[in-house]
């Protein structure tokens, strides 16, 4: 079965990172529901891990989290324009993958 979404070793390399698969997977999910909530609760989870701009912006939310822990300006609330960039390129695309019954 072909694996779908962002796995802890696909980010590892994305970030270059040593750190604990707890971690990164926390990252991931953490990234993941937010991508996830953008695009809709309504849509499964799983149709959205198909799409290669979805995980993508898994990655770059991912990173940015990563990268800001600990920030308390502003900026470090708000989201990357890259990730926002992504998700609009797959948000509609995936909406209408799931209206159209591309599961």
């Amino acid at each position: 079965m072909e694996e779908h979404g962002v796995t802890v070793d696909d980010l590892r390399d994305y970030l270059a990172s040593d750190a604990p698969n707890s971690f990164l997977q926390r990252l991931i999910d953490e990234a993941e529901f937010d991508a996830h909530r953008i695009v809709g609760d309504d849509i499964d989870i799983e149709l959205c891990r198909k799409n290669e701009d979805f995980n993508q912006a898994v990655r770059i939310l991912a990173d940015f989290d990563n990268a800001s822990r600990g920030a308390q300006d502003s900026q470090a609330h708000a989201y990357p324009r890259s990730f926002l960039y992504r998700m609009n390129q797959c948000k509609w695309t995936i909406r209408r993958d799931a209206q159209n019954g591309s599961e």
